[in-house]
């Protein structure tokens, strides 16, 4: 009849030998752990008391102790208590041999950063399934600790990547605007020229519109990246916002035209305090925004008042398709694309409302959006008046 193979003895293990040590004052004991870790694979270390044993653990580091407790001198409990804050002793398996039955020194042992425990005189098969299964854990800790480590490492490399990707696309958009500023100042003083025909006048007035929405994007992209870092700050004044949304009907009016739009100013609120730049663009991407959707041969209109709480609120109202309820707040996220709703549908691939959304928020305050009567949306910004407050520095950045 063929022997069946002893399954606790390891035959061929994979990697290292896992290496014991067994501590224990009785010798017997210690010879009897020893063949039997021994006959299953397991290189075996023995130490006769607790100080003998730190000695043993210094020299070489062992991959599971089997600890006595109760030795003269240094105890399995003291002796446990300094493994755990000896180099690698915290990840080591400590499974305490006693032939104690008592709750108080359970606990004592538990405290002391014991694993497991095996009562004395233990047979040769539980002692052997202890070590096994401990080990095994020991090997898992290890492997996740290897991975968590290459996923770490994974992580930072990417963060490193995204931060060279980000200050190399800051650095592009940030000297896209000298260029720009010579291309936009060449355009309007051919604008202004005398004896233009007017098809080139047509053709300066688009190229001039292009070069202005040109303008707004870099612009966005470097407030967008200033907010998310949070060194976005505000160079608050005394604005006239009736002079501003005329400005804006002024540089849109080709735009207008072309879709047979009217530009509509209801300011009950006719100045306002804040950052004359940011509350330009955010206006006018507001305004943009409006032009893109709204229907032909319709009215925008800009509007301001006074809330119950002394905060300004602009609406830019248009006459387009609506924003569905669920999706108002995820048309001021980044690169969100709202699901269709026809050939007009609104969508938010760009950056402008994510832009006045930071501009708003710069500001103390916030943008909504609402349902317009008979139809269309209104675009709300509530903007809290702390007039006079002096400006900080930071930002110099200014429209050219």
């Amino acid at each position: 009849m063929t022997q069946q193979p002893d399954p606790l003895v390891g035959t061929s293990p994979e990697g290292p030998v896992p290496y014991i040590l067994v501590v224990d004052d009785s010798a017997q004991n210690r010879m009897l752990a020893e063949a039997h870790l021994t006959a299953a694979g397991y290189e075996v270390g023995l130490a006769e008391d607790g100080s003998l044993a730190l000695a043993a653990f210094v020299e070489r580091t062992p991959d599971l102790v089997l600890l006595d407790i109760l030795m003269p001198e240094l105890d399995g409990i003291e002796t446990c208590r300094a493994i755990r804050k000896l180099p690698g002793g915290a990840d080591v398996p400590v499974v305490f041999l006693t032939a104690l039955d008592d709750a108080g020194t359970y606990r004592a042992a538990l405290a002391s950063g014991a694993d497991d425990f095996l009562s004395k005189p233990s047979s040769r098969v539980e002692l052997l399934l202890r070590v096994r299964s401990l080990l095994r854990i020991k090997r898992m800790g290890t492997e996740i600790k290897a991975s968590l480590a290459t996923i770490a490492s994974q992580r930072d490399a990417l963060v490193r990547l995204q931060e060279q990707q980000a200050l190399l696309s800051a650095l592009v958009v940030h000297d896209l605007k000298n260029p720009l500023a010579g291309i936009l100042a060449n355009l309007e003083y051919v604008e202004g020229a005398a004896g233009l025909d007017s098809e080139c006048r047509e053709a300066v007035a688009d190229g001039l519109q292009s070069a202005q929405a040109m303008h707004r994007l870099i612009m966005t992209l470097l407030d967008i990246g200033r907010a998310e870092e949070g060194t976005l700050t505000l160079l608050p004044s005394d604005i006239d916002l009736v002079a501003l949304v005329e400005q804006i009907r002024s540089d849109h009016r080709h735009h207008l035209a072309a879709r047979d739009l009217s530009l509509a100013v209801e300011l009950a609120v006719p100045r306002i305090f804040g950052d004359d730049d940011l509350l330009h663009r955010l206006l006018e991407n507001l305004v943009d925004n409006a032009i893109k959707y709204t229907g032909r041969g319709t009215t925008i209109t800009v509007r301001s008042r006074r809330d119950d709480a002394g905060a300004v609120v602009v609406q830019v109202i248009d006459q387009g398709p609506g924003v569905p309820l669920e999706q108002r707040e995820r048309i001021f996220e980044k690169y969100q694309r709202l699901e269709s709703q026809g050939p007009l549908a609104r969508t938010s691939r760009g950056l402008g409302l994510v832009f006045c959304r930071l501009a708003a928020e710069a500001h103390g305050g916030r943008i909504h959006v609402e349902d317009a009567a008979p139809r269309g949306v209104a675009f709300c910004v509530t903007l809290p008046q702390t007039g006079g407050a002096p400006p900080p520095h930071g930002r110099s950045e200014a429209r050219p």
